[in-house]
């Protein structure tokens, strides 16, 4: 999947955005806004898929937190792991990613983490934050 990074998209929004809007001229503040609100869109439809549910990726996922045979802080790192493997291999926009477990009150416990990356298509790069946090019903939610 890695060699998708290499490939010349022409347009920051994914596949799935283009359909839907038409393609018109924006500014490249605009550009940018849309450009990471679509890696917010497609980590969020990655990070909830569960590991072994793609027949064509098996690897595509986070691992399952029913799992009985891990402890609560063995799930966090794996999670965490997860969150990174996933994103380098089927985010080509983003490089340069780090992720941390964030202490917060508002998601599952220990179930909040932070993302750094680099967002990139073409000579768009804008340096990015995300916060990700499990909700009640242990999806992921992007902020």
């Amino acid at each position: 999947m890695s060699s998708l990074a290499l490939w010349n998209r022409g347009s920051s929004a994914s596949l799935f955005d283009r359909i839907r809007g038409e393609d018109t001229a924006i500014s490249p503040t605009q550009e940018t806004d849309r450009l990471v609100s679509s890696v917010k869109r497609q980590l969020e439809r990655v990070l909830n898929t569960r590991c072994g549910s793609c027949r064509s990726a098996p690897e595509l996922g986070v691992v399952d937190l029913n799992d009985s045979t891990q402890s609560r802080a063995d799930a966090g790192g794996r999670i965490r792991e997860a969150i990174r493997h996933c994103i380098r291999e089927y985010e080509p926009r983003i490089v340069g990613v780090e992720v941390f477990a964030v202490d917060n009150t508002t998601a599952v416990p220990g179930m909040a983490f932070r993302v750094n990356a680099s967002v990139h298509l073409d000579t768009i790069e804008q340096v990015a934050s995300f916060d990700i946090h499990m909700d009640s019903n242990r999806h992921y939610r992007m902020m």
